[in-house]
């Protein structure tokens, strides 16, 4: 009997079809749903933590314009802009109250810890009051140290503007007498006209912001500006390329060469082979610029969860597999096996053949009531042959 013709192949093959296909079938689709799953939740993870990134330095720049209107507008400003409006006060009146604010802004840069500087300069564009800050000492500069920042392009532009408007500037690296200081400054200046009780502009008050108390907690976080160039970079090198800043050229067309305009132009997910980007906007409050947060990672290791995943259920799958073929197998054995030896029986008897072995098969089942069924006949079978042998002699 060829093998497909026999009963064994033909029940291994059914419980194939119903029970091992079904599952791979199964297994399969699951596999590919489940990949698809943990690749979007991956890829949303990274969102929100660009997302969070954004928040943090948007939430930190807008408490920096409360506090400058704060300082602005407090009663030891105005009276000493409303002393000053009168040109009679001499100036050992004036001289007091000039020294109330450079305390006041003295314990305003001890209590924030986030501004390089905070200033008041005259509308001739003198500094009359100026606290520098390290992060650690906060001191007041000495009268006969203090400059001239008429030149300077924020004191040009916030002096132009009207009311309670805000001028913000570019974050870029804080420069003294014309040079990039070093270690280098990451400053944003944040700065208000004020006005004496005539009504007139007094000069401004403006603060340095110390950018790298929002930049630092970014890690290795891309921060590009909206021109493209790097404010954050893993590589130190690769910072501030801009051309107001150290002027290296080194920009998003550089790092990215097919995204840069994508990046600059909107919001999202992009990923190739090699790496996977989420990119969010950082609005600056009080202002149509912005930024834009990259977290960058390699694109294997957003798939290896999904790659691990895949091969754990293959194993799996495999495993289920081969153990419903042996259980198969085990089955169809256990059904055929007593079947092929009442076939033998059969065959052996239907040539004559007595067998004197009797039919001993352990099931209660069909195929035990047709073993009996079969011993009696052998049985009987005997009986008759023995009858006839006794006739005949």
């Amino acid at each position: 009997m060829k093998i497909h013709h026999r009963l064994r192949t033909k029940l291994i093959a059914i419980f194939f079809i119903v029970t091992v296909i079904p599952a791979l079938v199964t297994g399969i689709y699951a596999i590919q749903v489940s990949s698809k799953t943990l690749r979007t939740q991956a890829l949303t993870t990274q969102t929100e933590q660009a997302k969070t990134l954004a928040n943090q330095v948007t939430s930190f720049l807008t408490t920096v314009k409360g506090d400058l209107i704060f300082l602005s507008q407090s009663p030891v400003m105005k009276d000493y802009l409303n002393q000053r409006a009168n040109s009679e006060s001499p100036e050992t009146i004036l001289e007091p109250k000039r020294q109330a604010i450079e305390q006041e802004f003295l314990a305003f840069s001890r209590n924030r810890r986030i501004y390089y500087q905070i200033r008041y300069l005259d509308e001739t564009g003198q500094e009359i009051a100026r606290v520098d800050s390290n992060g650690l000492r906060s001191r007041i500069i000495q009268r006969d140290k203090l400059q001239d920042k008429s030149g300077r392009y924020y004191f040009k532009k916030t002096i132009r503007l009207l009311g309670s408007e805000v001028f913000v500037s570019p974050l870029d690296l804080n420069r003294e007498r014309g040079q990039i200081e070093k270690p280098f400054k990451p400053v944003i200046r944040y700065a208000v006209n004020v006005f004496d009780n005539r009504n007139r502009k007094a000069g401004i008050v403006i603060i340095n912001v110390d950018a790298s108390q929002f930049i630092k907690p970014l890690g290795n976080t891309h921060l590009v500006n909206q021109n493209g160039y790097f404010i954050n970079h893993p590589v130190p090198e690769k910072r501030w390329g801009g051309p107001v800043d150290l002027d290296t050229g080194y920009n998003l067309e550089r790092e990215y060469h097919q995204w840069p305009q994508i990046i600059l132009d909107q919001e999202g997910i992009l990923s190739s082979s090699r790496l996977t980007l989420s990119y969010k906007r950082v609005n600056i409050p009080g202002t149509s610029r912005y930024w834009t947060v990259i977290i960058q990672r390699d694109t294997d290791d957003i798939l290896k969860s999904v790659r691990a995943f895949r091969i754990m259920f293959t194993v799996i799958l495999i495993l289920a597999v081969l153990i419903a073929l042996i259980v198969g197998w085990l089955l169809s054995v256990r059904i055929t096996r007593p079947i092929e030896q009442l076939t033998r029986i059969a065959d052996a008897i239907s040539k004559g053949e007595l067998i004197s072995n009797s039919v001993e098969i352990q099931d209660k089942g069909e195929i035990g009531q047709l073993a009996h069924a079969f011993e009696r006949m052998r049985v009987s079978m005997i009986k008759a042959f023995e009858r006839l042998r006794q006739q005949s002699t």
